[in-house]
């Protein structure tokens, strides 16, 4: 059994069944924000969806009135806050003894909540994306201070939504010494497992037209930028007391074989977009 270290049965963690969770949530988050977010809004709106890609849809809008557009901008990251919420009251009602249930929905609710605070910067700095001036804030007068709006306010909402991440990830290994190594293993192979997925995915596409923007934009900066919590946020993590329930994810291969064949069949149906 591989193990994140070589630490006693308290703090346990099989890597091939870690990355399978993060390879499924991650996965599915995408599509959360791209196929049920913008794509739902599209659909719900009476406009015609386009394109579906790994990474992105495409809506027609053309015609529609402007808050259509700026509807379906928004449903995105929108659709990753209202996931974020029902992830964080499941975790908290799933019981201490079911770590590994725990843990995916501790991703689910850290990754979702991430992505949506992480959009408002991202908007606010670039000027571009969901949040951007060709986005929600498409012919909106005061661009720019809108701008610096978006960029504190995201900023403040992603660094209090990480620290809430790393509370409640401490709070299951344990703020001690072995608990808090721990911590910073799982929270980084999961930074590190979920990007290198989107980039892989993300390469199939490069090639084609907007390939690389979407691929720098929106599978790189989504996954390494809107995730960056995972790989900084344990440093905020203060010494403490050990866990009450000993942390153990043992190998589960049904997690393992799942996320092999949804991440396989994203990047073959999805990585090369369908179009309607």
């Amino acid at each position: 059994m591989s193990t994140v270290n070589q630490a006693p049965a308290s703090v346990r963690a099989d890597l091939l069944t870690v990355g399978a969770v993060v390879a499924v949530v991650g996965t599915l988050s995408t599509q959360l924000h791209e196929a049920g977010g913008h794509g739902g809004a599209c659909v719900a709106l009476g406009q015609h969806l386009t394109t579906w890609g790994a990474f992105y849809v495409e809506c027609d809008t053309h015609g529609a009135a402007p808050w259509v557009g700026q509807a379906v901008a928004a449903a995105g990251s929108t659709a990753n806050l209202i996931a974020a919420l029902i992830t964080y009251v499941l975790f908290r009602a799933t019981p201490v003894q079911n770590m590994l249930a725990r843990f995916a929905l501790w991703f689910a609710f850290a990754l979702n909540g991430m992505v949506w605070a992480g959009y408002y910067f991202f908007s606010g700095v670039s000027g571009i994306g969901d949040w951007g001036a060709d986005g929600v804030f498409s012919g909106v007068e005061n661009w720019t201070y809108w701008r610096v709006g978006l960029a504190v306010g995201g900023i403040l909402l992603y660094w209090l939504w990480v620290r809430l991440s790393m509370r409640e990830l401490g709070a299951m290994t344990g703020f001690d010494d072995a608990g808090r190594a721990l911590a910073r293993r799982l929270s980084n192979t999961a930074y590190w497992i979920h990007g290198a997925i989107a980039i892989v995915v993300g390469v199939l596409r490069v090639f084609e037209p907007n390939g690389l923007f979407i691929l720098l934009a929106s599978a790189a900066a989504s996954s390494f930028g809107g995730a960056s919590g995972m790989l900084w946020g344990p440093r905020s993590m203060r010494p403490g007391l050990a866990a009450a329930q000993p942390f153990v994810i043992r190998q589960n291969w049904a997690w393992i074989v799942f996320a092999a064949a949804l991440v396989t069949a994203v990047a073959l149906i999805l990585g090369p977009s369908i179009n309607f």
